[in-house]
C-alpha cells in the first residue's frame, strides 16, 4: 500500500494526554492528518457524508476518494473522544440519507470495508513486525462500533461471570437450514483410479451417517471441450465438458464426476447444484476453458448449453435444485491454474436475466431445448449468483450495480457469496445489510457457497483468531487450530448473515505435504503410525493447503496408498452436518450470556430433536448452565470434539427440577448436546443413530453440584469402520487404512 492511500485515509493522532494505539505511525500521515482535521472534528463528518453520498448507487459519477479521518487509538481512548458521539455519526449518515433516496447510506461502511484489502496495513501505517499490531480494517470497526451506528459484534462484551449466568435460548425463530455440503470439484478426477471398494467408502465418508452426512453438494459442470482440458496448468484442475468442437454433446464426459453425483443423489443429498467455473472453450473469447472474459454476445450460446445441460440431467433423474453461471467473476483465472471466467459487475444481472428467461419461457411453452417432460423440472430449478469470492473487497462494492437490476427481473432465487478475504462480524452485519437495503422488498436467501485453505488464526490475537484476507494462503494443519477457525466460521454465516445453507470448497483433496507412505524417518518400532507423521503434522513450508475435508496421497499411483486422511476439520463439521439437518430451524443464542471466546448455534430438527453445539476457542474449560430449549425436554446425546477426541460420547449432568443442566466446554473444542421431549435427562445412547433416537440413563453429576461432562471410552464412528479405531492423544487425526 503505497502513500496514496492516504488520500483514502488519514489517521487521528490524538493529544499526548490521551493514549494511542500501540502501532509505530509515519510521520506524513501524523502531519497530514494534524494539518487537515485535529481541529476540527467535524470536517469527518461533513467529507464521509460527501463522499459517500457521491459514490452511492446511482449518484452519478464516481467514486470519490474518502477523505475521513480515523482515530488509530486503544479502544478506552476512543470513549468520550467527539469521533464516538453517536449524534455526530448520525447526522452524517442523514445527510447522506437525504442524497441517497431516504437509505441510511451503505457506502459509508463500502469505502471503510474496502480498507479489508489493506490486511495489518502494513506497507505504510503498522509493521507487521509489531507483536501488537492489528489489522487497519479491525481497528476503524472498533471504532465506528464505538459510535453506536457501524454493526459490531466483534467486540461486544460477553459474560463476565459464565457460571452465574443462565444461558437461555431465544424463542424466536430465525432462519431455516437447508443444509451443509462440499464440491465436487476436482477430486473426482484423481478419485476414478482407486479401487472401487475405496470408491464406496469415500461416499459413505461424506454421505452416510457413519461420515459427514452431507446434506447438498455441488457439482463442477466443466468447461473443457474435447482436448483443450491440457490447456489447464495444473493436472487434474481441467473438467470435461459435455459440449463438443462442432457443437454436439458427449453424455458419457466426466464419467467420475457424474459416478460421484449420483452417488449422493442415491444417499439422499437433497439439495444438489450444478456450478460453472466457465463458459465452454468453444465459446470463450479466448476458446480456452481460462482466461477469458464473458461477452455480451455469447450470453444467449452460453445460456442455451446451460439449459440443454440441465435438461438432460433432469431427465436422466438427477433432482438440480440450483444453478449457478458464474463463479468468483472478477477472476479469469488468467495464468490457467483452473477454470474460469472474469463476468463484469454490468454483465452480471444480464447473464442472470437471461438464463431465468431461457429456463423458464414467458409464454410458458417449451423451446426446442426442453421437452414437455422436463420442462416444469427446469422451470424449478432456482438460479443462484454471483458467487463473489471475497465481501468487504468485491460485494459490498459491486453489489449496487448488479443486484438490484437482477431483483426487479426476478432473476435471482438466492444470494451465493464467498468468504476468501475472511471478514470480521462487522464487516458481515454490514454487507447483510447491503443486501437488505438494495432489495426493494424481502431479500434473497444467502448462501454461503464457498470457503477455505485460511491459516490457522488460533490465539494470535484474540480467542476466535483473526480476519483478513492475508490468512489465505499456503498451509498444512490437519488440528484442532483450523478446525476451530472453520467452526467460528459457520457460526458467522449463520448468525451474522442468516445464511440458509454452508458448504465447503472441495471434500477432497491431495494438497498434502507429502506421501504418508514414504514419509521419514523410519517408524520406531513400538508405534508404526509414526510412518505417517506428516500427515497429521502441522506444516507451513510445503506446497500443502488446508483445502480439504479429506485428504489422500499426493503420490497415489506411485504408493498405491489408497487411503483416506481425516483431518480435525472433518471431524468438526460433522457436529453441524449430522445435527443440523435440512429443514431445521435455527435459534439464536447471544454472546452476551457466553464465556469470553465462545460462540453456540442452536436449531431445531424437523423430528422435534434440539441440538446446541458450543465451539470453545479458549485454552481452558469453560463452566456454563444452560435453561433447556424447552420445558420438558432432556438430553438425549452429547459428542465432543478436541485435539484429543473425535467425536466423543459426553455425559452431561441431568437437567434438574428448574429446568437447567450444567456443563464443561472442553478447551479449544465443540460440545454438541441434544435434547428432545420426554427424554431422561441423561445423555445415554443415540448420538451415533438418527435424529430421532433417544438415549436413556442419567448423567453424572460433579462434586458440590457442579456440572460434569464424563467422557465414556467409545469407538470412533468413522475410523471403527474403516481400520483405526482409536482415539490417540498423540494422532489428531485417524488414517483409513487402504484394503
Amino acid at each position: 500500500m503505497s502513500l496514496s492511500i492516504l488520500s483514502f485515509v488519514a489517521i487521528v493522532v490524538l493529544s499526548s494526554a490521551s493514549p494511542v494505539y500501540p502501532i509505530p505511525l509515519p510521520e506524513r500521515a501524523a502531519s497530514l492528518d494534524s494539518a487537515k482535521s485535529a481541529s476540527d472534528v467535524t470536517y469527518i463528518r461533513r467529507d464521509i457524508a460527501k463522499d459517500a453520498a457521491n459514490s452511492n448507487a446511482g449518484a452519478t459519477g464516481s467514486p470519490s476518494n474518502m477523505s475521513a479521518t480515523f482515530a488509530v487509538m486503544s479502544p478506552d481512548s476512543v470513549v468520550g473522544h467527539p469521533v464516538a458521539n453517536a449524534a455526530f455519526w448520525q447526522e452524517a449518515l442523514d445527510f447522506d440519507a437525504q442524497r441517497n433516496s431516504g437509505k441510511a447510506n451503505q457506502n459509508v461502511y463500502q469505502q471503510l470495508a474496502f480498507l479489508q484489502l489493506n490486511e495489518n496495513a502494513s506497507l505504510t501505517f503498522t509493521s507487521i513486525a509489531e507483536p501488537d499490531a492489528l489489522q487497519m480494517s479491525s481497528l476503524i470497526s472498533r471504532t465506528l462500533q464505538y459510535s453506536n451506528i457501524y454493526p459490531g459484534q466483534v467486540n461486544r462484551p460477553q459474560a463476565a461471570f459464565p457460571a452465574e449466568t443462565l444461558i437461555r435460548i431465544s424463542p424466536t425463530p430465525q432462519q431455516t437450514i437447508t443444509g451443509f455440503g462440499a464440491s465436487g470439484a476436482w477430486w473426482p478426477n484423481y478419485l476414478k483410479d482407486f479401487p472401487p471398494e475405496q470408491q464406496t467408502n469415500l461416499i459413505r465418508i461424506l454421505f452416510s451417517e457413519d461420515g459427514l452426512q452431507l446434506s447438498t453438494y455441488r457439482y463442477n459442470m466443466g468447461a473443457s471441450v474435447d482436448d483443450v482440458i491440457t490447456k489447464i496448468n495444473v493436472l487434474g484442475r481441467g473438467v470435461e465438458s459435455f459440449m463438443k468442437t462442432d457443437g454436439s454433446y458427449d453424455w458419457t464426459r466426466d464419467s467420475a464426476g457424474i459416478y460421484f453425483l449420483k452417488a449422493a443423489v442415491d444417499a439422499g443429498v437433497s439439495s444438489i447444484t450444478f456450478f460453472i467455473n466457465s463458459i465452454p472453450s468453444t465459446l470463450s473469447t479466448n476458446k480456452k476453458p481460462c482466461g477469458s472474459d464473458l461477452s455480451i454476445d455469447s450470453i444467449p450460446l452460453f445460456t442455451d448449453y446451460i439449459t440443454r445441460v440441465l435438461s438432460h440431467w433432469s431427465t436422466e433423474g438427477i433432482p438440480i435444485a440450483y444453478i449457478s453461471p458464474m463463479n468468483e467473476p472478477d477472476n479469469s483465472f488468467d495464468p490457467c491454474t483452473q477454470e474460469g471466467m472474469s463476468v463484469s459487475p454490468s454483465l452480471r444481472s444480464v447473464l442472470l436475466s437471461a438464463l431465468r428467461s431461457t429456463l423458464a419461457p414467458s409464454n410458458n411453452t417449451t423451446t426446442t431445448i426442453t421437452s414437455t417432460a422436463n420442462a416444469t423440472a427446469l422451470r424449478n430449478i432456482k438460479i443462484l449468483g454471483d458467487e463473489t469470492s471475497q465481501i468487504a473487497s468485491q460485494a459490498l462494492l459491486e453489489y449496487p450495480t448488479w443486484l438490484p437490476p437482477t431483483l426487479s427481473s426476478n432473476s435471482l432465487d438466492a444470494i451465493a457469496i464467498h468468504n476468501y478475504d475472511f471478514p470480521d462480524d462487522a464487516t458481515l452485519l454490514n454487507y447483510r445489510a447491503l443486501v437488505t437495503n438494495l432489495s426493494s422488498s424481502q431479500p434473497p436467501p444467502i448462501k454461503m457457497t464457498e470457503t477455505s485453505t485460511f491459516r490457522a488464526a488460533l490465539g494470535i490475537h484474540q480467542p476466535w483468531g483473526w480476519t483478513g484476507p492475508t490468512i489465505f494462503g499456503r498451509e498444512y494443519d490437519p488440528g484442532i487450530a483450523t478446525a476451530l477457525d472453520m467452526a467460528r466460521q459457520i457460526w458467522q454465516s449463520l448468525t451474522l448473515l442468516n445464511a440458509e445453507s454452508w458448504e465447503w470448497w472441495t471434500a477432497v483433496s491431495n494438497m498434502m505435504p507429502c506421501s504418508p507412505s514414504l514419509s521419514y524417518p523410519p517408524p520406531p518400532p513400538d508405534d508404526p503410525a509414526a510412518a505417517r507423521n506428516c500427515a497429521y503434522r502441522y506444516d507451513n513450508i510445503s506446497d500443502a493447503y488446508n483445502d480439504g475435508l479429506v485428504y489422500i496421497d499426493p503420490q497415489y499411483a506411485k504408493t498405491k496408498d489408497y487411503g483416506f486422511y481425516l483431518p480435525k476439520r472433518f471431524h468438526v463439521l460433522r457436529h453441524f452436518s449430522r445435527f443440523i439437518r435440512p429443514g431445521a430451524v435455527r435459534y439464536d443464542i447471544p454472546n452476551e450470556i457466553l464465556p469470553y471466546g465462545t460462540v453456540a448455534v442452536a436449531a431445531e430438527n424437523m423430528d422435534g430433536v434440539f441440538t446446541v453445539i458450543f465451539v470453545n476457542r479458549n485454552g481452558t474449560e469453560q463452566r456454563v448452565r444452560m435453561e433447556v430449549p424447552r420445558a420438558g425436554m432432556g438430553v438425549v446425546g452429547a459428542v465432543m470434539t478436541t485435539q484429543e477426541e473425535n467425536w466423543g460420547d459426553v455425559d452431561v449432568e441431568a437437567v434438574g427440577k428448574d429446568g437447567t443442566l450444567g456443563m464443561v466446554l472442553p478447551a479449544h473444542g465443540v460440545l454438541s448436546v441434544r435434547f428432545a421431549a420426554g427424554a431422561d435427562g441423561g445423555a445415554g445412547g443415540g448420538t451415533g443413530g438418527g435424529d430421532g433416537g433417544k438415549g436413556g440413563g442419567k448423567g453424572g453429576v460433579g462434586d458440590g453440584g457442579g456440572p460434569a461432562n464424563r467422557k465414556r471410552k467409545r469407538k470412533d464412528i468413522v475410523s471403527g469402520l474403516y481400520g483405526d479405531t482409536e482415539n490417540k492423544s498423540r494422532r489428531p487425526w485417524h488414517w483409513m487404512s487402504r484394503p
